[in-house]
């Protein structure tokens, strides 16, 4: 991931600057004697908010280079202090001292980089800085994590692949922060993104699988949204990377088409989840969380330099679970959610100039597999239509790779980023066959697959000036490869009394094949940005991407080979402009594409689909009022999706690329530190999808699971003096419209409200806290496929969690 360079008054390569540190009492006295003393609260972690913060608290201006803070984390300062004494606190193990700038500014400075080539200063020359101001620090805040201050964050490569500000980027960009994934305390993507606009997740319910089923913009995105650290996370039939959310420092949110930067990815944008790296303060947790369903877990965190010259530092993260779900067989057999995780990390940065970080992790997962119940006509029973001796669902999986970046300049940049991953997985199920006159038939389906899955992507990033336009161009090469091996079998299994259910009975391994297939997908892109600034007020984002796709399919059940080679070209074109005030509307249209697999029927040639294409027009605003910690957005979109697979009925038993949908609708969306102790988020969504084109009847449709409406809010206080302080409360309310389970739109879904809710004490290094989500235990339905095929929503689940900090 890119680290933020971008500076104000970007200097040629021959006006570098030697920074000579000076002690903190050398030149700063003025300040630290006319300073009176003030009650400071600044939580362990990262260095950047932690900065921010204290610039709020004391008011004082701080002024540094934007690589100094990189992967820098605090202890904290708690109490009272005069202002330079909360920032030494603060300092304290990072390495960076300070000089007094003027009467109130200080800047930072690396006493291990005082040697830069180039002249000696003169006062004609400025520093590559950035400076803190009080709670508009925000806007400046830069690093590691992308200026997060709360639930705030204000910068992010995701949406250019180079550290922009969000409101510089012309596309809808939501960013879930590490604060809030802990106030919320979430055990999953997707509970990450229930307060997210223009995204519906836990489409089929609460699923013991653990898959993040999710639509974006109204185009189901499970398997073509699925990215981390940049880097797609591939996946075949039923085998998908999962990602711990501990393991994350947040979670981006691209909504629109993305292809331009990232390759084949459907209409409605994608998610990127950013791993945690590896501090060079030591900062370190354990928790432990009990839950409802039998819910034990424990976690640690752990992370520092390993070196005395802090040109290594090293992370661990590791996760053990033992847990049951809301589902139980009716002789009182649990299902289980269990999971072993463990994530090494090391950053290697010999100067200011390179870095190197491996990230690694493994992951072993344990559950009850796919969970059915009985619904006639759709009404909900506790009946399970599987057997807790046959159904079961195990996952392994592995990855490694690493990021590399190296500036040789003030212009010129690189970056490597590289990811190999394998997947194992085994899963057993009983499905419902039909009724009889002896109960409920069923069928027994086994799962055996394997996955190998590699990804890699080559930037270049240039930033120059031709005249008095400022250009960021960043040139790209990626490549993935995926190697999928399928094998799925079939046979009988026993009956089932729905009146008298009798579990634990033996189930016969199934043998008979039902696939057996092997898959190699192929794609190599090649793309170019340019972020084309025009004076202070104009940025105009171009980009451009031809991707090309191959995909081998042996079958090895009947013995054929099926090719397909296709391309595509993306493109991706943004006008902003920046006020003196915050404000900034933009315009923007972009490009997607995702290949069709499989080939028309042999008397329409037997020729390989054309991949399906998305194009999107979106205008919006961007909102960053002055002096505020806040960020607020609204954007209305226009996407229309072509070449979707939908039925030949000229040829029955196969398909044809013909279909169409369009998406049209409003996203708003405030994220907020009110005062001091507030957090809120809110979002709104108006969605006006329907089919367009299609073989079926179906045109004006709605497509399934997609709401028109949703809405989300979650507000939370924490109590700053008193015999109270460090008390917080939170709570959340979150609306789901009605939506329809079929494409037919025969079978209606409800709309529902759900709460959640949130208390905890932070005392010291100690935090002690209870989380509830569906607070009043509503039972609803999240959608139906069929009439006798219903989910269920999740139901209420209450964690409580001690963590010690150290």
């Amino acid at each position: 991931m890119a680290q933020d360079r971008t500076f104000a008054r970007p200097l040629p390569a021959s006006d570098r600057v030697d920074i000579i540190p000076v002690s903190a009492g050398q030149e700063a006295s003025t300040i630290a004697s006319s300073a009176t003393r003030v009650q400071v609260s600044i939580a362990p972690g990262p260095l950047e908010p932690a900065l921010t913060a204290l610039s709020g608290q004391t008011q004082l201006r701080l002024a540094y280079r934007t690589t100094i803070t990189e992967n820098l984390a605090t202890q904290g300062a708690e109490g009272l202090f005069a202002p330079l004494e909360a920032l030494a606190k603060v300092l304290e193990g990072t390495g960076l001292t300070y000089q007094a700038a003027g009467p109130s500014t200080i800047t930072l400075v690396n006493p291990r980089f005082v040697q830069l080539p180039g002249p000696a200063p003169t006062p004609d020359v400025a520093l590559d800085t950035i400076t803190v101001e009080g709670n508009a620090s925000a806007i400046a805040a830069v690093g590691g994590d992308p200026g997060a201050v709360g639930f705030v964050a204000t910068r992010t490569s995701a949406g250019t692949k180079t550290s922009t500000p969000l409101i510089e980027v012309p596309q809808s960009i939501s960013v879930i922060t590490r604060a809030q994934l802990d106030t919320q305390n979430v055990q999953s993507v997707t509970e990450a993104l229930r307060y997210v606009p223009g995204v519906s997740v836990e489409s089929y319910g609460y699923d013991p699988k653990g898959f993040d089923w999710l639509f974006i913009r109204g185009f189901n995105a499970q398997a073509t949204s699925d990215f981390r650290d940049g880097l797609r996370q591939l996946n075949t039939s039923y085998s998908f990377f999962r990602t711990e959310p501990y393991a994350l420092e947040r979670i981006e949110v691209l909504r629109g088409p993305s292809s331009t930067l990232y390759g084949q990815s459907d209409a409605g944008g994608i998610i990127n989840r950013v791993s945690k790296r590896p501090l060079l303060t030591p900062i370190n947790e354990v928790q432990f969380q009990l839950g409802n369903f039998g819910r034990v877990e424990g976690m640690f965190d752990l992370t520092g330099p390993v070196n005395p010259e802090r040109t290594l530092s090293a992370r661990l993260i590791g996760v053990a679970r033992s847990s049951d779900t809301q589902y139980r067989y009716g002789n009182g057999a649990e299902i289980p959610d269990d999971r072993l995780y463990l994530a090494p990390s090391f950053t290697w940065a010999p100067d200011a100039a390179t870095s190197l970080t491996v990230l690694a992790d493994v992951l072993r997962d344990r559950s009850g597999g796919t969970v059915t119940f009985f619904t006639p006509n759709a009404r909900p029973t506790k009946l399970l239509i599987g057997d807790p001796s046959f159904n079961r669902f195990a996952q392994d999986q592995a990855t490694i790779g690493y990021q590399f970046e190296h500036h040789f300049d003030d212009v010129w940049s690189v970056r490597q980023n590289l990811r190999y991953g394998h997947v194992e997985l085994g899963l057993n199920n009983l499905l419902l066959g039909g009724l009889t006159s002896t109960g409920l038939s069923r069928i027994a389906r086994r799962f055996d697959e394997r996955l190998d899955a590699l990804a890699v992507d080559n930037q270049v990033e240039a930033r120059f000036a031709t005249g008095f336009l400022r250009h960021d161009l960043l040139l790209g090469l990626d490549y993935t490869r995926s190697d999928g091996d399928v094998r799925r079998f079939t046979g009988a299994a026993p009956s089932l009394d729905p009146f008298a259910p009798v579990y634990g009975r033996f189930v016969p391994t199934p043998t008979t094949p039902l696939l057996n297939y092997r898959e190699v997908m192929n794609q190599l892109g090649v793309y170019a940005q340019d972020q084309i600034k025009v004076g202070d007020s104009w940025i105009l984002t171009l980009g451009g991407r031809y991707d090309d796709v191959t995909l081998d399919t042996q079958n090895r059940l009947t013995a054929t080979d099926t090719k397909l080679d296709t391309g595509a070209f993306s493109g991706r074109a943004g006008l902003t402009y920046l006020t003196g005030f915050g404000l900034a509307p933009y315009v923007s249209f972009a490009q997607s594409f995702v290949p069709n697999t499989g080939v028309s029927a042999p008397a329409a040639g037997a020729r390989p689909f054309d991949p399906s294409r998305g194009e999107q027009w979106e205008v919006g605003v961007k909102y960053i009022p002055q002096g505020w910690n806040a960020l607020f957005t609204a954007a209305l979109f226009d996407i229309t999706k072509t070449n979707v697979l939908t039925t030949d009925f000229a040829n029955p038993g196969f398909q044809i690329a013909t279909g169409a949908i369009r998406s049209r609708g409003i996203e708003l969306e405030g994220r907020i530190g009110l005062t001091e102790g507030w957090d809120a988020v809110a979002s709104f969504t108006y969605l006006d999808a329907e089919v367009t084109k299609d073989t079926r009847a179906i045109i004006g449709n709605r497509p399934a699971i997609v709401p028109n409406y949703s809405a989300s809010a979650w507000l939370n206080y924490t109590v700053q003096t008193g015999w109270l302080r460090g008390l917080s409360l939170g709570g959340g309310v979150r609306y789901v419209g009605d939506s329809f389970g079929d494409a037919a739109n025969t079978l209606r879904i409800k709309e529902r409200t759900l709460l959640d809710a949130a208390v905890s004490y932070t005392t010291g290094n100690w935090l002690f806290s209870v989380n509830a989500t569906n607070l009043a235990d509503r039972q609803y339905i999240t959608t139906c496929t069929s009439l006798f095929d219903c989910y269920p929503g999740v139901r209420r689940t209450v964690i409580g969690r001690v963590k010690y900090v150290f």
